[in-house]
């Protein structure tokens, strides 16, 4: 009975860090929606169609916002697929992932105002770090997980070893596509868009990037 108990206390320690951070996207989605309900206030004097063709950017940002977060949100379903033991440092850096989250809005916001002006680059360079530090906080949660035994290879092993694979090129890549945006805007973001493509489809990638046996 002991046994039982212990076990079912560790899985509901899984259940309440989904629980939370389901909580925390949710919230993250629906903020990303004010700019864009500011933005598109009209109160007459110009033709309506036109000011919502001027305020473009901020529907830009919205949209890359809410695909940012749901990206997120799809990898973090992912790994925690895995988890079947939680403990404190689980906790924490899981914490420390919601809130990049949460921080998302900023670099959208930044790059809605700015898309179209000299500080365009800054803004950019903004969006990529945020980017960074969400591919190496999923690194640092996979790893840490792994390492501490908090996860089950057997639940899907044709995919584990490739998801430890992907996190780990995510952190280089996305380190170069920094480097890249000092030089070139466009190929940085030609550079982000591919390694969007890999997180939103985490298991397949996974598949293809697993060591052949």
């Amino acid at each position: 009975m002991a046994g039982r108990t212990g076990l079912f206390r560790t899985a509901n320690k899984v259940q309440r860090l989904e629980g939370l951070s389901d909580g925390v996207f949710s919230i993250a989605l629906t903020l990303l929606i004010i700019d864009v309900v500011a933005a598109a206030k009209h109160e007459g004097g110009s033709d309506l169609g036109e000011h919502l063709a001027e305020i473009w950017p901020v529907f830009a940002a919205y949209l890359i916002g809410f695909l940012t977060v749901l990206v997120c949100w799809v990898n973090h379903q992912r790994v925690f697929h895995y988890m079947v033991r939680a403990d404190s440092g689980l906790a924490w850096i899981n914490g420390l992932q919601l809130a990049l989250v949460s921080a998302v809005p900023l670099p959208t916001a930044v790059l809605a105002d700015h898309v179209d002006d000299t500080g365009r680059r800054v803004a950019v360079i903004l969006y990529g770090v945020c980017f960074f530090l969400m591919a190496l906080s999923f690194f640092c949660l996979w790893r840490y997980a792994h390492r501490r035994g908090l996860t089950d290879r057997s639940l899907d092993p044709e995919h584990y070893d490739g998801m430890a694979r992907i996190y780990g090129w995510s952190v280089w890549w996305t380190t170069a596509a920094i480097a890249v945006s000092f030089v070139s805007i466009y190929a940085a973001l030609v550079m982000w868009l591919l390694m969007f493509m890999v997180f939103a489809f985490p298991a397949e990638f996974a598949r293809r990037a697993r060591p052949a046996t």
